[in-house]
């Protein structure tokens, strides 16, 4: 038997996996237009470092090459989407080569490999992969050095209208600016100061990038966490293909948004239940402070790229549901009361450890063999 994914469908394992490739390319390109030549140098490095890994590990194996480097290759990519792109390529060499060695060698894929690799460098390189909130500010290109600029050329951004309104100097190369994300975690730690009786407003008025910025991914990130257009086009193409069941994202966004709605957050007021119903001088800020979560930080590229791996996820529909489910409340309550940053890849790989008793549960009955 080959290696896997072992799902039946029509399509071989070569198809399934360039499929996903080009999926992930798609995204890749995004974060290179969004953070110039230090984001390619970050992709190219995790791939090669993954492909070589695996080479090696085969002939060391003296197992077949067939459709190994295409899977490796994969790996190293989706790795790369979750790192910075001001990540050295030391760093990355080395989460390929623990994505590989340990994600794909010793879990056989159980685990999301490119995952392992993410979360077991961020321990190792903390100071480069916001463990527990350090690095709080991060480059993106100005609009006039998209693709071709430099992010080491970056001038820090006091008052921030916003990546299409700023009229701040671009002799710069780029913005450095503080991550969404870290802004609304600060937030729900009651960490930022109300304005009289508005509570959210300051927040979204004064603190976080225009949401559409978000979706556009000019916003400080990982190479792949922030095009959020782009992640949408990857996943449809994906859907398209019938390598995704729209289930499975679907309802990790919908979870997700779910708990981040009720969860009290602790703000300079007090615990505040049901946030996403909060209206502030007649606006419904509430509903905008949930919109800036789901874009922010790593539940898109969760939901289209990380957590629908063919081979760490659930063969059922019914069970990709319950898995994407839970690693959409995980996230959320991680994001809102946690410290450790990527929460969404510590959710996979927790979820990824029921995928088997999931897949039990709700495996077919057979006719004619008794159940035991």
């Amino acid at each position: 038997m080959g290696s896997p994914p072992h799902r039946s469908g029509g399509h071989t394992h070569r198809q399934v996996v360039r499929a996903w490739l080009l999926a992930a390319g798609v995204v890749g390109l995004c974060g290179v237009t969004l953070f110039g030549a230090a984001a390619a140098r970050v992709i190219l490095a995790c791939v090669f470092s993954a492909v070589a890994t695996d080479a090696l590990m085969g002939l060391l194996s003296r197992s077949p090459f067939q459709g190994r480097s295409e899977r490796a290759a994969l790996t190293g990519m989706l790795l790369a989407l979750t790192l910075p792109a001001t990540t050295p390529w030391a760093v990355a060499l080395f989460g390929s080569v623990v994505a590989v060695l340990v994600g794909q060698g010793i879990f056989q894929g159980r685990l999301m490999p490119a995952l392992v690799g993410r979360v077991v460098t961020q321990y190792v390189f903390s100071g480069y992969l916001f463990l527990a909130g350090t690095l709080l500010y991060s480059p993106v290109l100005t609009p006039a050095h998209l693709f071709f600029g430099d992010i080491s050329d970056a001038e820090r951004v006091v008052h921030y209208q916003g990546w299409f309104e700023s009229q701040e100097s671009t002799i710069h190369n780029a913005y450095e600016l503080e991550r969404p994300v870290q802004i609304l975690r600060k937030f729900a730690h009651a960490r930022l100061p109300a304005d009289g009786d508005l509570i959210f407003t300051p927040i979204l008025r004064d603190q976080l990038p225009p949401w559409r910025d978000t979706v556009f991914g000019v916003v400080p990130g990982g190479i792949g966490e922030t095009c959020i257009i782009g992640l949408i086009v990857a996943g449809m193409y994906l859907v398209h293909r019938g390598f995704l069941r729209w289930q499975l994202p679907v309802t990790l966004v919908a979870s997700a948004a779910f708990a981040l709605s009720i969860l009290p957050v602790e703000t300079a007021a007090g615990f505040r239940w049901f946030p996403v119903l909060e209206i502030e001088q007649n606006q419904a800020v509430g509903l905008a402070y949930i919109l800036h979560h789901l874009t922010a930080g790593q539940i898109m590229l969760t939901a289209f790229l990380l957590a629908v791996d063919p081979i760490s996820s659930p063969l059922r529909v019914h069970g990709q549901i319950i898995f994407a489910a839970g690693i959409g409340l995980i996230a959320a309550f991680m994001r809102l009361y946690g410290s450790l940053d990527g929460e969404c890849y510590w959710a996979v790989l927790l979820m990824n450890a029921f995928v088997g008793m999931i897949d039990r549960q709700l495996r077919r009955p057979v006719l004619g063999i008794a159940e035991e």
